[in-house]
């Protein structure tokens, strides 16, 4: 009869949790991935459309310095930490922004 009483709590605990959870019509999981996801798609395309007009105003001399930046770390590997060349393109790549 003692063991009645906690089982009626942990019942009615299990019951409310459940009820809690329910997000009703007020946030419907599915409209709410719908328009998340057309979002997110226009963005990746204002983004694209953006990034792809940026490349062809770049200048030849741009390109080939930000693809020489993006390889430092290859080209400090291969030719050394102390080699003048690589701390000079070190140096142009931070006085250039391409960090």
């Amino acid at each position: 009869m003692n063991y009645l009483i906690p089982l009626a709590l942990v019942a009615a605990l299990f019951t409310t949790h459940a009820n809690a959870q329910d997000v009703g019509p007020a946030l419907d999981p599915g409209a709410m991935v719908g328009w998340t996801g057309g979002e997110a798609a226009r963005y990746t395309n204002e983004r694209r459309a953006g990034t792809n007009r940026a490349r062809a105003r770049m200048s030849p001399k741009e390109a080939q310095a930000r693809r020489n930046c993006a390889r430092k770390w290859t080209i400090r590997s291969q030719l050394g930490r102390d080699h003048p060349q690589v701390k000079r393109l070190f140096a142009l790549c931070r006085q250039a922004g391409y960090y």
